[in-house]
């Protein structure tokens, strides 16, 4: 039974309403519901569909590779969905304007099964899930209304009616569906608040586990951990200085200054939204024009992740975000889609954050004041100037301690920082950022601990910085000269000695990387190009696919309706027509809008017809393979619906006969 007359179109024009696809809903629902009023028709057979369902597959790639290109984030999936109908239109419309109202399922499968074994007909019209695929692909569009609830109900609603027993009332029916939209409705609401209750309540669980790392107002350190630090060879920044000029050294990525066992935190810290002067370009902060200039990679993994820049940066451009918001602390978060990102920083290392200390950056924990203070007596930093004690601070790390990734056991009776300092003197940068920050505060001298990157390798593939996971360091900002400036105690060693424990794969996924940020760089370019463009770019495309689909005689079996008279169809010659015409001189015809077994069934419901109507089915089986069947039907087979069709005929016209 076929859907009721102009609801597949209403269907796809409900579709186009709710994902904006109007250019592909509204010739779609014209094309599909213009065959009715249409009287030739294409004899296709199974091949043919095939080949149809080949241009879908193209279709199918075509819009991944767009969806790709346009949208590298979950909601890529959704958009998939949207454009279900518009993949599987070429299927739809060429069962439409077929002399067969069923698509044999073996042409959907990409490879042709062969030939030796007989293919039973397994045939499915293809008007009942392109219906469902339409209310789908509609859903996925997320439009959260009434509208789109009772327009899907209307829409089913009017499917089911048409498969309504006659047994019950147009009115019943009408009852049960309100009934059953109400519960509906009732029982989604109900999912959906608890789906948010659970969402919440879980949220909140794992949250206490688990903090990410470029999170603004607290950061996780190693410090007191046991082990090996693993590093990443993975590229996660690329950056290419202004001709002429050498790149930054440090990037910085945020700053905190309250530690509490082997946690930095940045007190009372509030951001404000970075205001804009041009599309794409940011004002950080005032600089000193022309400054310094390095064009930055990275790929923005989440929504929100904080930005990284150099100190002293003031101009931001062609960063495509929805929201750029700083902190008092210099930390500059982005919020905006995931995928690759590039842009220009203008910077100036002679600027710094504009804010001043506070209270915060001169205070020392309690629990760490001891092995602190033993320092700062062993050194004689209290008699010394601010400069003198940055550089004795400095040569004190340089000679005394190593740089390593193998985190030691502590002392029961010392914290981690203080075995550190007063015991094994080996660790790793956020060691020596910690108790740089500490032993500065602890003779007044206000310092912050900052997160960030090194930036030392330059690719000789690609011809600019790359900065490494591994490459993440921790250095200590220090207030001096009524501004802000790194310093960085890290024995200069540890470079050589993470990259002596690098893979022996590098090279390789050095190479993998490239090609993605070449790939990624690809599809930046093509999200600017307008869609409309790339319908254009896809028309010779299908030209070419029209030609070669129709092009070669030998592989072409799409044949007009109206043959030649010297042409005769394969299956043109059934005895089933003259069963058809025979019936048809009695006034039982078959209407054009009716399938062979829809006509039949109707047929059996007149009592003086239903005992000659049964013998047709197994007659009407022969046919369709006569007809459709790719492999066709033997001579044997030929010859048994020839006598079939003959025998019926004649009984039918004895018994005609008999009643007169």
């Amino acid at each position: 039974m076929k859907l009721p007359s102009f609801l597949l179109g209403a269907t796809i024009i409900f579709w186009g309403w709710h994902t904006g696809l109007w250019l592909a809903a509204i010739p779609l629902a014209i094309l599909y519901e213009g065959s009715r009023y249409v009287n030739w028709r294409w004899e296709l057979i199974t091949a043919d569909f095939r080949n149809v369902s080949h241009v879908c597959t193209v279709l199918l790639v075509g819009v991944l590779i767009y969806l790709w290109f346009s949208d590298r984030s979950l909601q890529l999936i959704f958009s998939f969905f949207q454009w279900l109908p518009v993949i599987c239109a070429p299927l739809l419309i060429a069962q439409a304007y077929s002399t067969s109202d069923r698509v044999d399922l073996h042409a959907l499968l990409f490879f042709k099964e062969g030939t030796g074994d007989r293919q039973q007909l397994f045939l499915l019209d293809l008007t009942y899930p392109y219906f469902a695929s339409c209310i789908l692909a509609a859903s996925a569009a997320n439009v959260r209304d009434s509208f789109f609830y009772l327009g899907a109900v209307a829409l089913i609603g009017w499917a089911f009616i048409s498969l309504r027993s006659p047994r019950f009332s147009t009115g019943l029916f009408l009852c049960l569906l309100l009934l059953s939209t109400g519960l509906g409705m009732v029982g989604h609401t109900g999912m959906h608040n608890l789906q948010l209750a659970l969402q919440h309540k879980t949220s909140r669980f794992f949250y206490r586990f688990y903090r990410p790392q470029t999170d603004p107002n607290q950061i996780s350190t190693a410090i007191g951990d046991i082990g090996s630090v693993k590093l990443s060879n993975q590229i996660v920044l690329r950056l290419k200085p202004a001709p002429g000029e050498t790149p930054p050294k440090l990037i910085h990525q945020a700053s905190y200054n309250k530690y509490a066992s082997g946690f930095w935190a940045a007190t009372k810290a509030k951001f404000n939204p970075v205001k804009t002067e041009a599309e794409n370009s940011w004002i950080l902060q005032e600089g000193s024009l022309p400054g310094k200039a390095v064009t930055i990679s990275e790929n923005l993994e989440e929504e929100q992740s904080l930005l990284k820049l150099p100190d002293g940066s003031f101009e931001v451009n062609r960063l495509s975000v929805e929201q750029i918001e700083q902190n008092q602390y210099g930390t500059v978060e982005i919020t905006g889609e995931p995928g690759l990102l590039s842009y220009q920083v203008l910077y100036d290392p002679q600027l710094s954050v504009n804010s001043p200390p506070v209270e915060a950056d001169i205070r020392v924990p309690e629990i760490e004041r001891a092995a602190i203070a033993q320092i700062v007596a062993e050194l004689n930093l209290d008699e010394r100037s601010p400069q003198e004690v940055l550089s004795t601070v400095k040569q004190f790390f340089d000679t005394e301690f190593d740089y390593s990734l193998k985190l030691a056991l502590q002392r029961r009776n010392r914290t981690p920082l203080s075995a550190f300092l007063l015991s094994h003197r080996s660790g790793h940068c956020e060691y020596f950022a910690t108790a740089t920050t500490l032993l500065l505060r602890e003779v007044g001298i206000p310092a912050r601990y900052a997160v960030g990157y090194s930036v030392h390798e330059l690719s000789q593939w690609e011809g600019q910085y790359i900065v490494r996971g591994r490459h993440a360091h921790a250095w200590t900002q220090v207030y001096l000269d009524g501004k802000w400036q790194a310093f960085d105690t890290t024995p200069s060693a540890w470079i050589a000695i993470e990259d002596r424990a690098a893979s022996n794969w590098q090279y390789l996924q050095d190479l993998m990387s490239l090609i993605w940020f070449k790939f990624a760089q690809g599809s930046v370019f093509i999200r600017q190009i307008d869609l409309i463009y790339l319908w254009w770019l896809a028309l010779p495309l299908g030209i070419i696919l029209v030609r070669q689909f129709a092009g070669h005689k030998h592989q072409r079996s799409i044949k007009a309706l109206k043959l030649r008279e010297n042409e005769i169809a394969v299956g043109a010659d059934s005895e089933l027509y003259s069963i058809e015409r025979e019936l048809t001189q009695l006034g039982l015809g078959r209407d054009r809008s009716e399938t062979w077994r829809e006509w039949l069934v109707r047929l059996e419901h007149t009592p003086e017809n239903s005992a000659t109507v049964n013998e047709l089915y197994s007659i009407l089986k022969m046919h369709y393979r006569y007809r459709f069947d790719p492999q066709g039907i033997d001579v044997r087979e030929r010859a048994k619906l020839r006598l079939a069709c003959i025998d019926w005929l004649e009984r039918h016209r004895a018994s005609k006969n008999d009643n007169y």
